[in-house]
């Protein structure tokens, strides 16, 4: 990566073998030698020191990091353009971004020490895996991309419910998934089995079949009436709804127990949008409920399996002489790949599924990977992301009859995790760019970015959009006039800048607001805190638990069943530095978090 052309490729030749390191490192411009980060850390990761520029927050940042080498490159050199460059080694390559995208007039250029290679797992299709297929699909919505940001985690659980059965003991399944309900005939049809590969097959085992959700995990139940009881599982976050029936109109209603499901347990709902039965413009029940995201099927590449053609970025395909297409209308939130897909089926694999049956776990791994880098995310927000990082498809010539029944468009796993990881980064930048905003979406970011960049967007009609920063949002280009939607920007700096581990929700649903200050509930005092500091509850007496997080999200002060609406915590053994406090009830629920400092 090369950002305002710091270095020739000549100069990368010389120096590559020199520098190399086992950490990441960078080339970085500093003329200010006051603005150098200072080594904080040894090579065994033990604390030694910390940077003081004189600024809050660029210290903040640099301190967040662990800071192992910062040495000058061209020390000898007699021009000072190349007497200022130093190789940065730290833990983590995202510095440069954060120095470079905020801190430029310090810090004016920035290189890659050296490039790192894309994730392959080593049972990626033909790459060690099934030799059927290359499993184009998977870069077709940019997994292996994705993979480069995190490969996700076993805390993360997919719920899926079922029609069939799941195939626990299948290779690629085996320690991937629990079967909690049902699931009586295990070696009878097996569509649960094929649906959860989609999702969260075992990945870089040199088996089978790579899946988007990786190293993500599943929850099964036979029966589509278990989905209350998969809901119900406190760890379950997401849904993965592979079944339906379709209607002509749109429901006017939604089922109690899917407003239970979606607002009361708070649950990611992801659902096939139907494969054209028994007309392709019908409405699927339940993916067309409000609160669903439904998801229908697109080509990944031009490829025949028997007498099926599909064709890339088109929306419809052809059986024979035929031409068919999955679920069109105006509840379509997304499409993701679902003609011609390997999946796990039995004790082996097939290279020809079809179906949004396919779609709609292949949204939900992706859903997987964006809650394991930022599980504060609200599902509101869940759904923003999906929709706003979407590759528009239905303006495409072949696609053009379809115009605003495709949804957003087709799954981007990259940006879309991406933007929930720079929604989470400390100092990160959410870009909104190139959306055409016209339907009656409502569209929220607010958990809780630093700062949102929005340009060549068109916003019209009825779109809704409600964004929060902590430090600001910038319109740079594009026309933003919805006529019977809004437009509601706001910076607040009390937003929570931070979102413990997956890890540390474990058995928590997380629910609406959970993670947002939008209210003042609890006062924390003093801001700058020596040995104590007190909590106190304003309106209500549901504090049962105060933790503090470390910036790395460890676990470093627990008090518990707490009784009182006002009490003080002894923190003297913390060191300095910048905490999260978050305050639960006794369900471990989250009813509040803020930033707190130890001086």
């Amino acid at each position: 990566m090369m950002k305002n052309n710091l270095l020739i490729l000549v100069i990368n030749f010389l120096i590559f073998g020199l520098y190399a390191q086992d950490n990441p490192s960078f080339y970085i411009e500093i003329p200010n030698e006051s603005f150098l980060p200072e080594i904080s850390h040894d090579a065994n990761g033990n604390p030694i020191g910390t940077t003081n520029t004189g600024i809050l927050k660029l210290d903040e940042l640099i301190n967040s990091y662990e800071i192992y080498n910062n040495q000058r490159v061209f020390e000898n050199s007699t021009r000072s353009s190349l007497q200022n460059i130093y190789l940065i080694e730290c833990n983590d390559i995202e510095l440069m971004h954060h120095l470079y995208e905020n801190y430029s007039q310090f810090y004016p250029r920035v290189e890659d020490a050296y490039a790192e290679p894309l994730l392959i797992p080593n049972d990626l299709g033909t790459n060690g895996g099934y030799t059927g297929t290359d499993q184009e699909e998977l870069f077709y919505i940019r997994a292996n991309e994705a993979w480069d940001l995190t490969t996700g985690s076993s805390d993360i659980i997919i719920g899926i419910p079922d029609p069939q059965n799941f195939q626990i003991n299948h290779e690629d399944l085996n320690g991937t998934i629990d079967v909690l309900f049902g699931n009586n005939d295990p070696i009878g049809t097996q569509h649960g089995t094929i649906v959860s590969s989609i999702a969260a097959a075992n990945t870089n085992n040199n088996l089978g079949m790579s899946s988007i959700g990786y190293n993500s995990y599943v929850y099964g139940a036979k029966g589509t009436s278990n989905i209350l009881n998969l809901s119900n599982e406190s760890d379950v976050r997401i849904l993965s709804l592979s079944y339906g029936s379709g209607i002509s109109t749109p429901p006017t209603i939604t089922p109690p127990v899917f407003e239970e499901i979606i607002e009361d347990n708070g649950d990611i709902v992801i659902a096939a949008a139907g494969n054209g039965n028994p007309n392709s413009t019908d409405y699927y029940r339940p993916a067309s409920y409000k609160g669903v995201i439904a998801v229908s099927a697109i080509g990944h590449q031009n490829e025949s399996f028997g007498d099926v053609q599909l064709f890339k970025d088109t929306f419809e395909y052809k059986v024979g002489e035929i031409t068919k297409s999955t679920q069109y209308n105006d509840s379509i939130d997304i499409v993701a790949p679902g003609i011609g897909i390997l999946v796990a089926t039995g004790l082996t694999y097939a290279d020809n599924a079809r179906g949004t049956s396919i779609s709609a776990p292949m949204v939900a791994g992706t859903v997987a990977l964006m809650l394991d880098l930022n599980y504060c995310l609200e599902n509101k927000e869940v759904e923003t992301i999906l929709k706003l990082t979407a590759v528009v498809i239905d303006t495409l010539p072949q696609n053009i009859q379809f115009y605003g029944k495709l949804g957003a468009g087709k799954l981007d796993a990259y940006e879309a995790v991406k933007m929930a990881k720079d929604m989470k980064d400390p100092f990160g930048t959410v870009e909104v760019k190139n959306r055409i905003l016209y339907r009656p979406w409502f569209y929220k970011l607010e958990t809780a970015p630093y700062k949102i960049k929005m340009f060549n967007n068109l916003v019209t009609d009825g779109a809704k959009l409600k964004f929060r920063a902590r430090s600001s949002i910038e319109i740079l280009s594009g026309l933003y006039h919805p006529q019977d939607g809004y437009i509601d920007l706001q910076i607040n700096p009390n937003l929570s800048s931070n979102c413990p581990d997956p890890g540390n929700f474990k058995n928590t649903k997380l629910k609406e607001d959970s993670f947002n200050n939008s209210e003042l509930k609890y006062n924390i005092y003093p801001t700058l805190i020596e040995n104590n500091v007190t909590v106190q509850e304003i309106s209500s007496n549901n504090m049962s638990i105060v933790r503090i997080f470390d910036f790395f999200n460890q676990l470093v002060y627990e008090r518990k069943n707490i009784k009182e609406q006002e009490i003080k915590l002894n923190i003297e053994n913390l060191k300095e530095g910048i905490y999260i406090m978050i305050i639960y009830n006794a369900q471990n629920e989250i009813l509040f978090t803020t930033k707190v400092v130890k001086k």
